[in-house]
């Protein structure tokens, strides 16, 4: 019940959750320092106006920054995000005559229809502000985590730190709300700096967060990544349509090799088969469409164990109509053999 408490008292005067306009309340940055201010609207202003005021009262403020046409006053610039249904003013180069009230504004137009408005208050001090973060915009991939560095003063180091998901403060966590296992892991060991570990990143955690301490706020953006995705390439070379290159090769002492390779990148494949007399068949064309050819136009001379080899082979192709197999082509070799000693 303590805890519920204290919620509403560092939350009083935040906008509710059906607000048609809701920023921080109060924040505080250093001299020659930039700051971000998140504000954040309704769709059913998507397409409105959005300007940025500066005064202590709203009927005497000043517009400092404009969507329409998007313009900036000085060390101010605005920009509207419809898809997140928020725009941002970032504050550059901050001096302590920047200490004022500001006005987050919607253009509705009509007498009848007064501009929506919401206030917030920034103090900028040569000092350490209050309450600031290291970095105010923070990138992850989905799957990793996030670790937001919030520097806060030392009046404020016995004060309850919160993390929220920006002007939403039912979102709001403190160090005694998480635990190691949790998404949100919040760590103060009242050294100056409390941190914020958000874990097992996904799309949807993208957006605009605060870092609160009491009444202060400190803004920041997360951007949540796709994690790339690694493929892996194959290249597959077919064979060309012109040949496949057959050939083998006997002799006494070594074991017959053939080789079959469909293009020069390819590995040749060795077969080993049984050891025949030394003999030379010549080298074999074969094409890929129909794997009946001759054999090459080398021409061995006249009355040569080869030249009658060639020739068996040849007839014994033109009659099965296909090309004898490596085993066939030994057959003809052992015939050959056979007939030369019957002779």
């Amino acid at each position: 019940m303590v805890s519920f408490n204290v919620l509403l008292i560092v939350f009083i005067g935040w906008p509710s959750v059906c607000s048609s306009l809701w920023t921080v309340t109060k924040s505080t940055a250093r001299t020659g320092g930039n700051i971000t201010v998140p504000c954040h609207y309704h769709r059913m202003f998507k397409d409105n106006v959005k300007y940025w005021c500066k005064g202590r009262s709203w009927t005497f403020c000043k517009v400092m920054a404009s969507t329409n046409p998007k313009w900036k006053t000085g060390r101010m610039l605005i920009t509207d995000s419809p898809e997140e249904l928020v725009f941002t003013v970032t504050m550059s180069n901050l001096q302590e005559t920047d200490t004022d009230k500001y006005w987050c504004a919607l253009k509705v137009g009509g007498i009848d229809k007064p501009d929506v408005k919401v206030s917030l208050s920034l103090k900028v001090t040569k000092a350490l502000p209050d309450l600031s973060v290291v970095e105010e915009e923070l990138s992850g991939e989905e799957g990793g985590s996030i670790r937001v560095q919030c520097v806060y003063s030392d009046p404020l180091r016995d004060k309850a730190k919160w993390w929220c998901r920006s002007g939403d403060w039912h979102s709001c966590q403190t160090q005694t709300e998480t635990s190691q296992n949790a998404s949100v892991v919040i760590k103060d060991d009242k050294s100056g700096v409390f941190n914020v570990t958000i874990r097992k990143l996904e799309r949807k955690d993208s957006g605009w967060y605060w870092c609160s301490v009491g009444d202060l706020q400190a803004p920041v953006h997360i951007n949540v990544i796709q994690r790339p995705t690694t493929h892996r390439n194959i290249t597959v070379t077919p064979p060309t349509s012109s040949t496949l290159h057959l050939s083998f090769s006997s002799s006494e002492t070594s074991v017959t090799t053939f080789s079959l390779k469909t293009s020069p990148s390819l590995t040749s494949v060795t077969a080993l088969t049984t050891t025949y007399p030394p003999v030379s068949i010549p080298y074999i064309t074969v094409h890929s469409s129909t794997l009946i050819v001759p054999l090459s136009t080398t021409q061995p001379s006249k009355d040569s164990k080869t030249t009658v080899i060639h020739q068996m082979y040849l007839d014994r192709s033109s009659r099965n109509n296909a090309r004898p197999m490596e085993g066939e082509m030994v057959d003809l070799v052992i015939d050959q053999d056979n007939q030369n000693q019957l002779e």
